[in-house]
């Protein structure tokens, strides 16, 4: 019998979590874990239009990413409403996600990573670092006392999470192979991100008008990606689809990484990522 999990998805826009980790979360959900996701801003810059207000993208992405999560299984969504592109005090986004994982009694974080090489997006990297404070800092009780006044305890979250681009070779990999399907459908519900994203696909799209031949072509060409990368990832682990992740079991005020750091400045060679594999 598996332990079950609460599990919080940290993440700074509301299509970052679908990319980059849905078919681990999808995965998660089913086996009977309680998946949270704290979206941190409304994403209102993402979008290249100009015919359109901040006001009207971040309701529209917001919607976005309440039809992904359903379909992913998530429990329920927090919207926390930091301003997009670069603006978020990373004091009050910690105290506010050391909140969350008291409240929600946070067993497992899954955030991005905050010291991946080159990463150019301030908020990417704001929401990856405090979330990552926030797993470890959340058991301390003489921390925030003023949430403890109104009846939440200091809780011990074990373990975060790094997904999507790593600064560090993966030490976990997840075969998503049964759930493939949801994560491209997930995904597909982001119809604001594909302005963005469609040059990667080489697909030109009226977004005023796009019609379901595009949406074909998109979903065709959504499932390619995911799958090239999917399966690349799980071919070289020996699973199938697979996404891949930095794991750092958490300590009061640190990550337990002491011995595997140790190591790698002695040179020894990376111990091999844990698989989780198909039932």
């Amino acid at each position: 019998m598996v332990d079950r999990l609460n599990i919080a998805a940290i993440f700074a826009h509301p299509d970052d979590l679908t990319f980059l980790a849905a078919g681990s979360v999808a995965r998660w959900a089913s086996e009977g874990h309680k998946i949270y996701s704290i979206c941190c801003t409304n994403g209102e810059v993402g979008t290249l239009r100009r015919d359109i207000t901040k006001k009207d993208v971040a309701k529209k992405r917001e919607e976005e990413l309440d039809a992904a999560n359903k379909i992913l299984g998530i429990k329920k969504n927090y919207m926390l409403g930091y301003p997009d592109a670069g603006f978020i005090k990373g004091e009050e986004l910690r105290k506010n996600l050391v909140y969350h994982v008291r409240k929600l009694k946070i067993d497992r974080i899954i955030t991005l990573d905050p010291w991946v090489k080159y990463e150019v997006h301030p908020d990417h990297v704001i929401v990856g670092r405090m979330a990552a404070e926030a797993g470890a800092f959340s058991t301390f009780p003489l921390l925030y006392e003023d949430q403890l006044k109104n009846g939440l305890e200091p809780y011990n979250c074990s373990e975060v999470w790094f997904m999507g681009l790593l600064g560090h070779a993966p030490n976990a990999i997840v075969d998503i192979s049964q759930v493939m399907e949801k994560k491209v459908q997930a995904a597909l519900q982001f119809e604001s991100t594909f302005e963005i994203i469609k040059n990667i696909f080489g697909i030109q799209v009226d977004l005023n008008n796009i019609t379901d031949l595009n949406k074909v072509k998109i979903e065709k060409n959504l499932k390619r990606l995911f799958q090239s990368i999917g399966t690349a990832i799980g071919k070289k682990y020996g699973v199938g689809i697979a996404e891949a992740f930095y794991v750092q079991k958490t300590e009061p005020g640190h990550f337990d990484n002491f011995q595997e750091i140790l190591s790698e400045i002695l040179g020894n060679s990376l111990a091999p990522p844990k698989i989780y594999r198909r039932d």
